[in-house]
């Protein structure tokens, strides 16, 4: 049976976290919390990408999001008027020149006036649309697209897709209230999720007893857009929690063993110390690592219609004014190992790798001195003779 990879929940940071006005010229009543996107997770068992947009301030836990938008208190009755949506760009096939701006497909769910109705609308190169599926007036508990106390979900069934093997994705609020609209989105992300590879000079490090040495690095994505380094830290990955990765230190790994500091971020430099007391044997040293890799906003049709089919604003040119940058954040591990302190045999190989040349020299040079000495003693007992 066709599937797309399937992996394990994945976690993207925004760091954008900047709102666009895509339509009009006020943002009155915009640019809430229920649209500021803090970050998304999303996994896939290859038949269905699950993702959750995890939002700055939810809906309150005591009413569904319907209550708290169309019955909103006087201080808030922009909102009853509002429109939110959350969506997600899918480049299906990996190829910007395909889709509007490289994005295929546009899914997204959008509440209004008290409807929570789910689109998936396929993208062209040349600006049109149409409607794949929908689903409409879904309640807020519907297992397919829930919107709750601060968060959003978007299940897509990829087979709507053709079951890509290799896509990338968007994801995106939109908040519009009339003529006026406003969207944050966060980088693209790849799926399969890319990892980091990390290349040492030397490539096989050992370090002695007692001893500390420089190692200079180079770490990429293989993803192949960035080796951008930003930041690196030591530690691991802890299990997911409900909203957030948690970074901590391994408990595989003993800090004590080893002095570690990171010299130089771009490009990688790291410095290792080895305690006399470490014992011997090869050890992973757990980093955790930030690349910055590039990443643009696309233009999608308008969310405040949503008719069958059409043509995307020109108006709409997100790729022009809103390029963004995009932050992979992935543990990565640098091996090393622990090798005796020298010994006299290894002082004397040191020794005479530092200064053997110059005692070759000098020897030589005395020895031909020498030499030159006693030929000339030589013919001259051969003259007196």
């Amino acid at each position: 049976m066709a599937s797309s990879p399937s992996f394990e929940l994945q976690e993207l940071i925004n760091e954008n976290r900047q709102w666009v006005q895509t339509y009009g010229n006020s943002t009155e009543g915009l640019k809430t919390s229920y649209t500021d996107i803090l970050s998304t997770n999303y996994i896939s068992d290859g038949k269905t990408l699950n993702t959750t947009v995890w939002l700055y301030s939810g809906f309150s836990n005591s009413s569904s999001a319907y209550d708290e938008i169309y019955n909103a208190p006087d201080a808030y009755s922009n909102l009853s008027s509002a429109k939110l949506s959350y969506g997600i760009l899918i480049d299906s096939d990996a190829n910007t020149r395909t889709g509007y701006n490289g994005a295929d497909y546009d899914f997204y769910a959008e509440l209004y006036e008290g409807k929570l109705n789910v689109y998936l609308y396929q993208l062209s190169s040349t600006g049109g649309y149409k409607l794949v599926g929908s689903k409409s007036n879904l309640t807020f508990s519907h297992a397919e697209s829930p919107v709750g106390p601060g968060y959003a979900n978007l299940n897509l069934d990829l087979s709507s897709i053709g079951y890509p093997s290799e896509y990338n994705l968007l994801f995106y609020s939109a908040e519009s209230i009339g003529s006026n609209e406003v969207r944050q989105f966060t980088n693209w992300v790849t799926i399969p999720p890319p990892s980091l590879e990390i290349s040492t000079s030397p490539s096989d490090i050992s370090i002695r007893q007692g001893e500390e040495q420089m190692i200079p690095a180079r770490i990429k994505s293989t993803s192949g857009f960035s080796n951008d380094v930003i930041n690196i830290t030591l530690g691991v990955t802890n299990n997911f929690n409900d909203n957030f990765n948690d970074y901590i230190i391994g408990s595989s790994f003993n800090s004590s063993e080893f002095d570690v500091h990171i010299q130089r971020n771009q490009p990688p430099l790291i410095k290792i110390g080895v305690p006399n007391q470490t014992p011997l044997g090869i050890y992973t040293i757990p980093l955790i690592v930030t690349i910055r890799e590039p990443s643009m906003a696309t233009a999608t049709k308008p969310t405040f219609t949503a008719p069958l089919g059409g043509t995307v604003d020109p108006k709409f040119a997100l790729s022009v004014k809103y390029p963004t940058v995009g932050y992979l954040t992935k543990p990565i591990n640098l091996t090393v190992t622990v090798i005796p302190p020298k010994g006299i045999g290894d002082q004397f190989k040191d020794f005479w790798a530092t200064y053997g040349q110059f005692i070759g020299i000098f020897a030589g040079a005395f020895v031909g001195a020498f030499a030159k000495q006693m030929f000339d003693k030589a013919k001259q007992r051969e003259e007196k003779e």
